[in-house]
């Protein structure tokens, strides 16, 4: 059932762990407070925004249209709507947009209401998820448009980061990091902060500065986002940002912190019982133990993640076999290899990369194993594929392996030529300050 405005005041306040007396302050009885949370009393609209302001809503919060949301199952809807979160985030899209359909036609939904922009949200997301990006967004522009008519404004900000998504898979970062400006200037129309979401789109700067190359700004943003926490107490997305310090660090060739930065994300992992971020961490000791050339101690790690989540196995199973390839066990490798299926979603640029070049161990591998032309073949489709981001340390690495196998084969003309194409890509990347 709908909640009318003084359950909503109520329930808020105890979702808050406030009491009455908390809530009332000096402005108003407790006695005036507990009349209207029973609905024995109706607030002046002066006394609504000064509940309203403590409890950190804008008063239009508590007065949507009750008469028409009592004609609606909203508790029904919002666990719809919750379910759907779910589905998006598990990739099962499809089913997601059928039952924001069927929500729909289920629904006589006011057009002008929170609940509609709710449903707006989400509908927007999967159809950019299922890359149907200009319906998609025209669905979040309009869902944007309900809560700043509400002066919604976190609700706002919140749901224009979506928008993210569409340059996201183009790898146009510069876009993302306009789009999030964007949303930084709503939220800033808000009187009331909201720190969980400050740390999120620091969070997502950091990502973007990273993709940029800018890693000494990803840096700052994670070390900002962090400060917050702990000034706040909110400790929203830890376990990731201090993973991004130990990445970071170990790309700017900074190591000495990093199993500090490492234990302290999974400590803050194994807190929150994420188990996707817990193995993400496994994953990045894998690599951080192959870069110190001790393959052995990388697969430990990278077993540990693959038990831990199926998230990160495209990403493990690629390290796992340059861990192979570098202990000479070149048909371990292989069989790494075979179990790689790159993911539906478009990953992050380091990400994609790191994935992608299972295909130059995979053709070195071969070469090693006697199958010379197969290798060249494998490298070169690699290529093409790490081609798609730009120049790129892996695409030098990449060219580099095609060279060494062209000499294998006593190709010495086509060897040159690509030894030639990596020693350009690793200029490039030295002049462009390219990390990875």
């Amino acid at each position: 059932m709908a909640q009318n405005l003084g359950e909503r005041i109520k329930t808020l306040r105890k979702e808050l762990k406030m009491t009455q007396t908390d809530l009332a302050g000096s402005e108003m009885t407790k006695s005036m407070l507990s009349q209207i949370e029973n609905n024995l009393a109706t607030p002046s609209m002066k006394n609504l925004q000064y509940l309203a302001s403590r409890l950190g809503k804008p008063a239009s919060y508590f007065l949507e249209d009750e008469t028409y949301a009592s004609a609606l199952p909203i508790e029904e809807i919002h666990q719809e709507l919750k379910e759907i979160s779910k589905l998006i985030d598990s990739r099962k899209l499809d089913e997601a947009l059928s039952m924001l359909e069927a929500m729909l036609l289920k629904y006589n939904f006011d057009k002008d209401s929170k609940l509609y922009a709710d449903f707006l949200s989400k509908h927007g997301e999967c159809l950019i998820e299922l890359n149907r990006s200009e319906e998609g967004e025209g669905k979040i522009k309009e869902a944007v448009n309900i809560y700043i008519n509400k002066f919604l404004f976190v609700d706002a900000s919140r749901t224009y980061t979506v928008l993210i998504g569409t340059p996201w898979n183009n790898f146009d970062y510069q876009k993302c990091m306009n789009i999030l400006e964007e949303a930084l200037s709503i939220y800033n129309n808000s009187i009331n902060k909201d720190y969980a979401f400050e740390i999120e789109t620091l969070y997502i700067r950091s990502i973007l500065y990273a993709g940029l190359d800018k890693i000494e700004d990803s840096l700052l943003a994670t070390n900002k986002a962090l400060s917050i926490s702990k000034q706040t107490d909110i400790y929203y997305k830890s376990d990731e940002l201090y993973k991004n310090l130990a990445v970071m660090g170990g790309l700017l060739g900074e190591l000495e912190h990093f199993n500090m930065h490492i234990d302290k994300a999974r400590q803050f992992a194994v807190f929150t019982d994420n188990n996707r971020v817990l193995a993400s961490v496994e994953g990045v000791c894998g690599l951080y133990y192959n870069k110190l050339g001790k393959p052995e101690k990388a697969l430990e790690h990278l077993d540990t993640a693959l038990e831990l989540s199926d998230k990160v196995a495209a990403f493990a199973l690629t390290e796992k076999a340059k861990s192979f390839y570098m202990l000479g066990k070149y048909q371990q490798a292989l069989e790494s290899i075979k179990h790689i299926k790159y993911p539906e979603y478009t990953p992050f640029k380091y990400d994609y990369l790191h994935v992608w070049s299972y295909k130059v161990y995979e053709g070195l591998s071969l070469s090693k194993t006697g199958r010379p032309k197969e290798a060249i073949e494998t490298i070169k489709s690699g290529i093409e594929m790490l081609e798609i981001v730009g120049e790129s340390k892996a695409l030098a690495f990449a060219y580099k392996s095609l060279s060494e196998v062209y000499s294998e084969m006593e190709d010495f003309e086509n060897a040159f030529a690509a030894l030639k194409k990596s020693n350009e890509i690793e200029e490039l990347a030295k002049d462009n300050k390219l990390y990875y």
